[in-house]
């Protein structure tokens, strides 16, 4: 399976496994869970710059890590940084929900239809038209969550996706988050 494949499926797993741990334990343990990740990845990243060897780290890097990136573990971070947005931000646990399925699911699927889209978008050569698209519709499953609020998130997910910004694991939830406080 081709290194991308596997780096969203793993994406696409860590925020259902995120969601299942939410929806069990509750807000507080999961807001909990994900400031020790990020403590603990901020450790271990700042090892790899120094030299050290990790061994598990250095099996996530090699099987998960994109090439060419100026940061080890820069894309790992800004997920657990993505589902802590909405986790400190919103208190609704159907809301915080809604958003972790559509940076999970939305945006991991996004980039396996987007990776082979012919379609470029005008204003940002890196993504496809088809990948918006995957992103709007596999985003509406957070309709479960969050009823008919899904298809405006979805949109919304999908245009900033497609945009050249910083990290959309970050851009994504930051969005989205902002959306469901302003919707009341």
């Amino acid at each position: 399976m081709e290194k991308e494949t596997e780096r969203q499926l793993f994406h696409i797993g860590v925020g259902l496994l995120a969601l299942l741990l939410l929806l069990s334990h509750g807000r507080t343990f999961m807001i909990a869970a994900v400031f020790f990740i990020i403590i603990f990845g901020t450790i271990f990243i700042n090892l790899k710059l120094l030299g050290k060897k990790v061994p598990i780290i250095d099996w996530f890097e090699e099987k998960f890590e994109r090439e060419h990136i100026r940061l080890p573990g820069w894309g790992s971070a800004c997920y657990a940084m993505g589902v802590l947005i909405p986790l400190v931000f919103l208190n609704d646990i159907s809301k915080i929900s809604a958003v972790i399925m559509i940076l999970a699911v939305g945006d991991g699927l996004s980039t396996l239809v987007g990776k082979r889209g012919k379609m470029k978008i005008p204003y940002n050569q890196n993504k496809t038209i088809e990948g918006s698209l995957a992103m709007f519709a596999c985003s509406l499953v957070s309709y479960y969550f969050v009823g008919w609020l899904a298809i405006p998130l979805s949109i919304l997910a999908a245009i900033v996706e497609s945009m050249p910004l910083v990290d959309d694991n970050l851009s994504i939830p930051i969005a989205c988050t902002i959306a469901l406080m302003l919707i009341r």
